[in-house]
């Protein structure tokens, strides 16, 4: 294979390897959290929603990844907690609707409709 042609070949491959690389980083990672660091559940999940701005979290802390913003008013669904600090369920509205995630739960209050 002549020169070039190797050199273009690994060219290329370090793109794929990039690409593919970056891929994989936006992927959920596997320390992801989900219920199972509750530590308290609800019989019945509650409708709260958020006080101020606030970022749904992958884990019940904030060196957790941000999965998103939710603005004042965001209605969440939790279904339990870990310490009565951190909240875990699903986000109702807005545009992170559908998300499951951690919410720090002083930023929550009950939603009464």
């Amino acid at each position: 294979m002549p020169t070039a042609l190797k050199t273009r070949a690994a060219a290329i491959a370090a793109v794929v390897a990039i690409a593919v690389g970056g891929a994989l980083l936006t992927a959920t990672p596997a320390s992801a959290v989900g219920s199972s660091s509750c530590n308290w559940t609800w019989a019945y999940a509650q409708d709260m929603k958020t006080n101020t701005a606030v970022n749904l979290r992958n884990g019940p802390s904030t060196s957790y990844y941000s999965k998103g913003i939710l603005s004042k008013g965001t209605r969440f669904k939790e279904y339990c907690n870990k310490d009565f600090n951190w909240s875990y369920g699903k986000v109702l509205t807005g545009a992170n609707a559908g998300k499951w995630g951690w919410v720090y739960s002083s930023y929550l209050d009950f939603y009464i409709a």
